[in-house]
């Protein structure tokens, strides 16, 4: 069987940076996913923190129409993310019913809630709900990777929540299940997937407060001066408060770190550590053939699959494309490792640009 794994379309997305929702990307991927048995959307397929429900299900139509067109009647799993984690909620809320307290790797659910509508939209293709992952082959396990902001130094809002969280609820156990992560990062979901509904947001990221922030921005103004000298200050105050262990490093490589090492933590903590772990998440794929494999400790290895957004935060005009350039599919086959494929290197900074620029 072969099978087909994308992450992080953040279809609908406010900042208009969701590149899948122009035609010709979409071409892009459909013919580079052609022949796919089955296609995996791993997590943070629909954007539904940042406009309410029908609006972000609206723009994300198109995608989920000429997919099932040309999937022709294979295979669609969903499994939901941090910023899609409302599709999670009817399997959670079946599991509850049902008096099943203990939250697995792996829990698979028709699709019901909003999810029908996606259903819909595939016509042939059967669309299946599994959270918070779903094993693919016996060494083979795939989750969206959210769990892992438990763990981040990067000081991001969703992780100082989760760190705010962990202060109220108790530390997870060192030998965690999913419903411990559910636990603490659970009311974080429902609380922004909420806020999205009454007050919806429309307008690019705070791409330039990062820039600021790791020291990429040129010509700063007094405000932004004063910001980065103060921003050290800030984070070890918040660690003090939280008793966390965030970094002021908010530059391209310590986001990269950081986000290996807090996914290596997810999968020792879930007990997945001996085998091929894929999630999405960071945004960050690989590792690719010049990079060297991500060894869990007990033998397995971390796959990320990247994203189809792009954030002009990543990027710089005349830098060639990095690890967070979008257009990333992850290919799985019987018995071979998991392996990636980049469609969008063709397209220059400029070309992107435009695109999303299309879009707004």
């Amino acid at each position: 069987m072969r099978t087909a794994i994308i992450s992080d379309l953040h279809l609908g997305v406010a900042s208009d940076e969701d590149v899948l929702r122009d035609p010709e990307v979409r071409r892009i991927l459909l013919e580079g996913i052609a022949g796919a048995d089955r296609v995996v959307l791993l997590g943070d397929v629909v954007e539904l923190r940042n406009l309410p429900l029908g609006p972000s299900l609206t723009r994300a139509r198109p995608f989920f129409e000429e997919l099932g067109v040309a999937l022709d009647g294979a295979e669609v799993i969903l499994v939901p993310g941090n910023h899609d984690h409302r599709l999670a909620e009817p399997l959670l809320d079946d599991l509850s019913i049902g008096g099943e307290t203990a939250l697995g790797l792996e829990h698979q659910h028709v699709a019901s809630g909003p999810a029908v509508l996606v259903d819909e939209w595939l016509g042939a293709s059967r669309l299946r709900i599994a959270y918070p992952g779903i094993w693919l082959r016996d060494d083979v396990y795939a989750t969206h990777g959210h769990y892992m902001d438990a763990h981040l130094t990067l000081p991001r809002a969703e992780s100082i929540a989760a760190a705010a969280m962990i202060r109220l609820a108790g530390k997870l156990p060192n030998r965690a299940t999913p419903a411990d992560y559910e636990r603490v990062l659970r009311p974080i979901y429902g609380f922004a997937y909420g806020l999205a509904q009454t007050m919806s947001v429309k307008r690019r990221g705070d791409e330039r407060a990062w820039k600021v922030l790791a020291g990429e921005a040129a010509e700063l103004s007094l405000r932004e001066r004063m910001a980065r000298a103060s921003f050290p200050t800030a984070v070890r105050t918040l660690n003090a408060l939280l008793r966390s262990a965030f970094e002021p490093d908010v530059r391209t490589p310590a986001i990269f770190r950081s986000g290996l090492a807090a996914a290596t933590e997810m999968t020792v903590r879930l007990g997945v550590d001996d085998v091929h772990v894929i999630t999405g998440h960071t945004h960050r794929a690989g590792p690719f053939q010049d990079e060297s494999e991500w060894t869990l400790p007990r033998g397995g290895n971390l796959h990320n699959t990247g994203s189809w957004v792009f954030a002009s935060a990543f990027h710089q005009p005349g830098v060639p494309p990095n690890s967070y350039w979008p257009g990333t599919v992850t290919w799985l086959e019987d018995n071979a490792p998991p392996t990636r494929v980049r469609l969008l290197q063709n397209l220059d900074h400029a070309e992107m640009t435009n695109l999303i620029n299309r879009a707004a």
